[in-house]
Formats: structure tokens, sequence, C-alpha cells
């Protein structure tokens, strides 16, 4: 199900974008842009949530101080106000959840280029073939892949495949895709990097250059992480509620996370980790200035009193 959901629709368009640029590396930066504009509608409803969620952190710090002493009741205060305003507590880790299937899906096509970029049928009896060609023409080099089968090959050395293909026919084999982004080899991961400054070997700076790949990935998801805080009101909020104690989580949780996948991961996965994060950072920039300048969209309403608060007593700015 998650195949015909996610991962094939996900590689037809990067099939696409593939066709029309003929650079790996640049129909994932496109392929990332597509994307986040599909989802637009979503995150500006998420972000004018957010908005709310921080008109709201005034209501909530003086609710903190009046029941300081009582925490069941400041408790079920702050339920009222979020639930009167319908605020959800996860709501700005909204963007990193639907992220999550995108990057599964996307780690599929990835590791098999040649089933979603040219669109191979490993099915064909030429296809087959030309697998068993490609493997025993490298066995000399390619070590225990020597004696792997079709469907493994197929399933896990896709990218192997390609390479072989350009090294036994040439640049016009219609299975060679062009890797090649910056000057960085985007079939690697950046851990392949770790081989050569292990060995205090620095002739390939290509591939030591991967390792900026995850060290972007990292600062743009904190970057893309702090403005959702800030505009959420976390940051105000030292109080040890639940909202508080998940977003310091999150901030031990992603930049790690970030950084595993992307040095373990193939190279093209830190680049659409990259270019999302960069264009939800933009996102949210535009769409803050948006809605503080249309702050009349964004209204908050107190339980108790059932009235909206802010100018001429009614709406909360």
């Amino acid at each position: 199900m998650f195949e015909y959901l996610i991962t094939r629709p996900m590689g037809w368009i990067i099939e696409q974008i593939y066709n029309l640029v003929a650079n790996y590396g640049l129909a994932i930066i496109l392929f990332t842009v597509i994307i986040k504009l599909i989802l637009l509608p979503l995150n500006i409803k998420s972000q004018k949530a957010m908005k709310k969620q921080q008109k709201v952190q005034p209501i909530i710090a003086e609710l903190q101080q009046k029941y300081a002493n009582d925490q069941e009741k400041l408790q079920r205060e702050m339920m009222k106000i979020y639930k009167e305003n319908n605020i959800s507590m996860t709501g700005g880790c909204l963007p990193m959840l639907i992220q999550m299937p995108i990057l599964i899906g996307l780690y599929q096509v990835i590791q098999k280029p040649l089933s979603y970029l040219i669109g191979v049928d490993w099915m064909q009896q030429e296809v087959i073939d030309k697998v068993y060609m490609l493997r025993d023409a490298m066995a000399s080099s390619i070590g225990n892949l020597a004696t792997a089968t079709e469907e493994m090959l197929a399933n896990t050395s896709q990218i192997q495949l390609s390479r072989w293909a350009e090294l036994v026919n040439g640049a016009s084999d219609p299975w060679v895709i062009n890797f090649n982004f910056l000057g960085l080899d985007l079939a690697n991961a950046p851990s392949a990097a770790f081989n050569y400054l292990m060995r205090l070997d620095f002739s390939n700076w290509s591939m030591i250059a991967l390792l900026l790949i995850p060290i972007l990935a990292v600062a743009a998801s904190v970057l893309s992480m702090k403005i959702t805080q800030i505009q959420t009101g976390q940051n105000q909020n030292k109080g040890n509620d639940s909202a508080a104690q998940m977003s310091k989580s999150m901030n031990l949780m992603m930049p790690v996370m970030t950084a595993f996948f992307t040095i373990t991961l193939p190279s093209g996965l830190g680049i659409y980790w990259i270019i999302s994060s960069l264009v939800q950072v933009i996102q949210q920039v535009l769409l803050n200035y948006y809605f503080d300048k249309k702050g009349e969209d964004v209204v908050v309403t107190i339980p108790e009193k059932k009235q909206l608060h802010g100018a001429k007593s009614k709406k909360r700015k």
C-alpha cells in the first residue's frame, strides 16, 4: 500500500524532473520544492494554528501564576483554553510528522534509481541478462557482490549497477545516471569520507566534502525548529507543561536523528533534507509576516468569558 500511495508517485515525479534536467542532485532539489508547494495549504493551516498558540501564551502565563500551587486546576484551565481555540499541542510538530513518510518513500527512490528514474523493468529477460553481464564484467573488483543474484542486485545495489554500466559500456548506456552535483558524487553516503579521514588521506576532497551535507542538514533543521518555537511562543514559556517538555525533547532528538540519517544514507537524502528545511524556513517567515499583517484572521477566545481578545477588547494581537 505504501509503495503505491507514496513511493511510486514520488518516483514518477522525480523521473519526470530527471528527464528534463538530466542531473540527479538538481532533480531532488526541484522535487523537494514541488512537494513543499503541494503541502503548502496544510502548512498554511498549521501556521495559523501556531499563531493562535503564540497569542494564547500571555493567557497561559496568567494561569500559571494564578494556579501556581494547584497543578491539577492549572492543567484543566489550560486544556479549556486550547480546546476553545482548537489548538493542538503537537501542531508545531506537524511538518516533521508529515515529512517522515516522504523521507521513507524518498529513501526507496534513492536506493533504487534505476527503477524510479530510468524505469527499468526487472522482469524482462534482457534486463536480467544485462545485470548478470555487468556483474560478471566487474567480478574481479566488486568483492562480495560478485556472487549476488539478479534479485539481490536489483533490490539493494541499483546505484552500483548504474556505476558498472558506465564503467563497462560508457556514458551513453541508458542505465547511467548523472550523480555529480557541484563536484560531489551523490551516489555515495557521507560516511564514506571517514575511510579517507581515518587513513589521513586527503587526496579525494570531493569525497571528504560530502560531510558538508549532514552539517548543513543539521544546521537547517535546527534553524527551522527554532523559528517554529519562536512563532509558537515556546521560547517564552519556561514552565514544566507538556509543550515545553516536548520542545526540549525535540531540541535534542532532531539534530541527532538528522545527523545519523544524512551521514549513513546516500547523499541525495541529505540534499532533500537541506532544501526541505530551507524551504520550510522561507514559508514560515513569509506566512508569519502575512498573518501578522492580517491579525484579524487569527483570533483567540477565553472560555470563561466567551469573548474574543485583541483590539477593542475583543482581539488579542
